[in-house]
């Protein structure tokens, strides 16, 4: 009984008999019984999502990142202060430390100057968002 079966996705069906003959099958299936339990595609989409956040909130646990950063607030939870995509995208940036500003990019040689222009202090994230007299504005809006 060493019988191998090769699975070939065609689109369509294409007259290819064995893609007939399982359509046919598949067919005859859902049309003899109608107690089938359907699961609406939004029910699989809302469990998948539910699962992958568990997933990475498990992976996070257990990573050396969770002892160096801290729990991280969700990007679900956030988004709700913002407007839009484009300011749920900065606090993500923040929050994970990865935003690209000068003091980042003079650690890898790609800018010449580590100090903020009008501060003259190191242009990290912690200068830009609480000291920095440039965004002195913002911060009072906020």
């Amino acid at each position: 009984m060493n019988q191998n079966i090769s699975l070939l996705w065609v689109p369509g069906h294409s007259r290819i008999f064995w893609n007939e003959k399982a359509d046919s099958l598949a067919k005859q299936v859902t049309d003899s019984m109608s107690f089938i339990d359907w699961i609406a595609s939004e029910d699989i989409i809302t469990n998948l999502k539910k699962q992958s956040i568990q997933i990475t909130h498990e992976n996070y646990r257990k990573s050396k990142y969770q002892a160096l950063i801290g729990n991280v607030p969700d990007i679900l939870t956030i988004s709700k202060w913002t407007g839009n995509r484009v300011q749920d995208r900065l606090i993500e940036l923040i929050i994970s430390k990865t935003i690209i500003i000068p003091g980042c990019l003079h650690r890898f040689n790609l800018h010449p100057d580590p100090l903020c222009i009008i501060c003259n202090e190191i242009n990290d994230i912690s200068q830009i968002l609480l000291k920095c007299k440039k965004y002195a504005s913002f911060r009072a809006i906020l």
